[in-house]
């Protein structure tokens, strides 16, 4: 079967690695000249090593640790002697692994009448699979992320996460090379992101970004096989975190696919699915009742080692409750 994946981001070309030696050929077409474009701040955590080898080479840091402040102030600090995950050059990342998969660079694709062109021409392939990110998706379906490039020198191993009582969102700063990403997204103009990320800005700025994401969660009618990371809505909408979940939706495509199987009932029975239906529902109750006290809540009181559980999507009902009380359910 020949296989067009739409888009060269992770969940792309990690669809492809994942195809890779089997029966089918596969494509991935990037309408870019190269990989990892969209800003983010590449954080993913340490379960990404049982999905997908990361590149060594493309290891920043390794994550032991993290600090949370609301409204500027230092609620707790944890260290681990373990990692919690990495920070990556997700750019090179993706370049590692689009070498051992076929790559068409500066081939844009596009959809007209229920056919897909790329460069004008008609797509030729057996199954079309959309992984072209929040490009996709409506914009009520995304929030705005801003962040600076700076040559702030934070503790490479360390990541800070900044939340508010005025915001339902967050701030950030991550480690990168020679310095660190610095960057806030959430339910707020530009311009108030904008003036509420000077609050936490360290170092000298060296560059802006900005992009959307996706917070909407599982996109259930897009659950028809044709559809993959971000443009599925595999992203955590509590955290943001979008790398690593669109990767493992690329896995189990690929299971789907070589196995013969149905990708919606065996992505839906899933722990991704079940723990991004969650981060989504926690997101849906705090705009439905236009406060974020549930979650500052849950900063201020619960144990940091179910914070890191929720953030990784494997938590039980009990680690639920336990955080959230009857907030959810």
């Amino acid at each position: 079967m020949q296989i067009a994946v739409v888009g060269g981001g992770p969940a792309g070309i990690s669809l492809a690695y994942f195809l890779r030696g089997s029966k089918h050929e596969v494509t991935v077409y990037e309408g870019l000249s190269t990989f990892g474009v969209k800003p983010c701040a590449w954080g993913v955590l340490s379960d990404i090593d049982k999905v997908i080898d990361v590149p060594k080479e493309s290891v920043i840091s390794e994550i032991k640790g993290f600090r949370v402040y609301l409204d500027n102030k230092l609620l707790y600090e944890v260290e681990k002697k373990s990692k919690l995950g990495y920070i990556v050059d997700k750019p090179l990342f993706l370049k590692l692994l689009a070498e051992k998969v076929y790559v068409r660079l500066n081939a844009k694709v596009v959809t007209k009448d229920g056919k897909a062109f790329v460069n004008g021409e008609e797509l030729k392939a057996d199954k079309v699979i959309y992984a072209n990110g929040h490009y996709s998706l409506p914009k009520e379906y995304t929030i705005p992320a801003i962040q600076y490039i700076t040559d702030y020198n934070i503790d490479p191993e360390i990541v800070e996460m900044y939340f508010y009582s005025d915001l339902l969102g967050y701030g950030w700063v991550f480690p990168e090379r020679g310095g660190a990403k610095i960057g806030i997204g959430g339910y707020a103009d530009v311009n108030f992101l904008k003036e509420r990320l000077k609050t936490i800005l360290k170092g000298r700025v060296k560059g802006f970004q900005g992009a959307r994401v996706n917070d909407y969660g599982v996109v259930e009618e897009r659950l028809n096989g044709n559809y993959v990371g971000e443009a599925l809505g595999t992203v955590y909408a509590v955290t943001g975190e979008g790398i690593r979940p669109s990767i493992i939706s690329s896995k189990i495509m690929a299971k789907s696919i070589l196995e013969g199987k149905d990708f919606r009932r065996e992505f839906t029975s899933s722990q991704l699915y079940s723990s991004l239906k969650v981060h989504a529902r926690v997101i849906a109750h705090a705009k439905k009742t236009n406060s974020v006290k549930g979650l500052e809540r849950v900063l201020l009181k619960a144990d940091p080692e179910l914070v890191i559980k929720f953030a990784m999507g494997e938590f039980s009902k009990i680690d639920l409750l336990k955080l959230f009380g009857r907030m959810i359910f």
